[in-house]
């Protein structure tokens, strides 16, 4: 009961920051909304707050107003320029995870509840002002018991409870948006937000960054283009996460003198060229390359943290997007068409006459510019729009990978004004394609497929028996239980039943969080929201009855 009632008041103050911002989503579709938007407005300060920002920033204040969870919602809707418009993408990457850091008490806590410990076990000195704070963690410097400078990531008390109380209000809105938003069902709202709370939950446990990390340094301990820290896993737990130590400078820094630090033509071509080993060559990259993650070492390498959110890419993913380069650098449009149909991009019904000049809509206004203008971030997002109106489903990977890249070629182009994107990864994807596709690659290619058909035939006799065993005892078959249409029947009068428990349960919410806004009493607001629970209680009994 306490637990839902502080959920309810969670709800109402989301929809009293979302309203203050003037989110056009809720204020222009409902009257509730608008109303409340009007009190609001009588306010001065919030009438200047509307005129001087536009939609796009509005909604970017809201979500930093609203605390760490929508902070990494907003971020990950960043990777999303498919859908999202140009305006608001653009303000989801400004958002900025930075909060100030919690005690050092809590840090020794959660040291000691995860590692079984106290700090002294484990370190033989530790930091205790941190170097860097964010919404879900900090990290404090210390020295490992072996003598190694060690970076220690510490996660916030309750972050894991806050994030899925928010998780929980994020899908109920979802389902709010699908169901009264119709033009949005493109974007796939419910979706967008189960990949969210999937991600978020991940980088909720520090293991799992732990091994990302670990993979990634694996795929790099002979590649002088990237560092990434080793993990130190006697020091490591779901919410203490311990990695080397980089002296190098952050990119920002490294941005506002130049002067002072390696080629920035070694530097881009050094960031562009790791990036394109992980991708093409591992099939495994870091997801969220911004500049805060990135390091620049004094030789001019790269060296990267943070490693939440990886994407992967398979081999046969890898061979479709290097023909996409290559088709579209020939500017052989057809042959673009046919890799998406060959891929399953696209329906096989396609008009493919049509999905070619689609192709060349969108790739002959990017060849008419200087080659080392062309984005090839850009040159994907354009063509996941068009393919967009041919039923492609969503590739979520190539979505990240195509986030990842703009991010990338922005910095890149930051540290070397002069880089050309095509210049640089065009001799990288030539000669990758040999490899892969040339005789070699059809070779290690054929002999996979054996190795897979000879795994597939072992289980043949196994699959065969099973088969023949279920055929014999009459377990084939598909059954009913008398009772089903009477319990469908029951469900369905149910249904309605709680439909209605729902819509009175939020009329006194919506009226709940007008007083909230409003600053009016409590002894105003609780009544609602007491009525309002009544309800949503009533509802829930309901489902579990049944």
């Amino acid at each position: 009961m306490l637990s839902t009632y502080r959920n309810l008041l969670r709800l109402a103050e989301i929809l009293g920051i979302l309203v203050r911002h003037r989110i056009p989503a809720l204020v222009d579709r409902f009257f509730m909304f608008r109303l409340m938007a009007w009190v609001i407005g009588l306010r001065p300060s919030i009438r200047r707050h509307w005129r001087e920002h536009d939609e796009a920033a509005r909604l970017r204040m809201a979500l930093e107003e609203l605390g760490p969870t929508f902070v990494k919602f907003g971020q990950m809707l960043s990777t999303r320029m498919d859908a999202l418009p140009e305006n608001i993408g653009k303000e989801m990457k400004k958002l900025q995870d930075s909060v100030p850091p919690f005690p050092i008490e809590e840090v020794r806590a959660a040291i000691q509840s995860s590692l079984g410990g106290p700090v002294e076990s484990f370190y033989a000195e530790f930091n205790e002002t941190p170097v860097a704070s964010a919404s879900i963690a900090q990290v404090h410097k210390a020295l490992s018991l072996d003598g190694r400078v060690v970076a220690v990531k510490v996660m916030r008390p309750n972050a894991a409870s806050v994030v899925e109380k928010d998780i929980s209000i994020l899908l109920s809105l979802a389902r709010i948006v699908n169901e009264y938003v119709p033009e949005w069902k493109r974007f796939k709202v419910s979706s967008v937000v189960d990949e969210f709370a999937e991600t978020i939950r991940k980088e909720m446990d520090f293991q799992v960054e732990a091994a990302h990390a670990q993979q990634l340094h694996k795929n790099f301990e002979d590649d002088a283009t990237l560092w990434v820290p080793e993990v130190m896993w006697p020091q490591t737990g779901r919410q203490i996460l311990t990695l080397e130590w980089i002296d190098g400078t952050p990119v920002s820094e490294y941005l506002r003198d130049k002067s002072n630090g390696p080629d920035p033509a070694l530097v881009a071509r050094n960031l562009i060229t790791m990036f394109f080993h992980q991708v093409f060559r591992d099939g495994y990259f870091h997801a969220d390359l911004h500049p805060g993650n990135i390091f620049v070492q004094p030789d001019g390498g790269i060296a990267i943290v943070d490693f939440g959110i990886v994407g992967q890419v398979t081999l046969q993913t890898r061979l479709w997007l290097a023909e996409m380069m290559k088709g579209f650098l020939l500017r052989d449009y057809r042959k673009v068409a046919q890799i998406h149909l060959d891929a399953g991009y696209v329906p096989s019904d396609t008009d493919m006459e049509a999905f070619e000049e689609a192709c060349r809509q969108v790739g002959e206004p990017v060849f008419g510019r200087p080659l080392k203008e062309i984005s090839i971030a850009r040159l994907l997002a354009q063509m996941f729009k068009v393919t967009a109106r041919f039923q492609m489903e969503v590739q979520p990977q190539l979505l990240l990978l195509q986030k990842t890249m703009f991010t990338l070629e922005g910095v890149g182009r930051e540290i070397n004004p002069e880089l050309n994107m095509w210049l640089l990864t065009e001799p990288l994807v030539r000669e990758w394609m040999k490899e892969y596709m040339g005789p070699k690659g059809k070779l290690k290619s054929l002999n996979r497929d054996i190795q897979d058909l000879t795994h597939a035939v072992g289980y043949l006799p196994r699959l065969l028996h099973t088969g023949l065993e279920r055929l014999v005892h009459d377990r084939m078959q598909m059954r009913l239980h008398p009772d089903f249409l009477e319990n469908l029947e029951r469900n369905i009068q149910s249904g309605f039943h709680r439909q209605s428990l729902s819509i009175a349960g939020s009329a006194f919410f919506i009226a709940a969080a007008i007083l909230i806004a409003a600053d009016a009493s409590p002894f105003w607001y609780v009544p609602a929201l007491f009525f309002g629970t009544i309800n949503m209680i009533k509802g829930f009994l309901m489902v579990r009855s049944n």
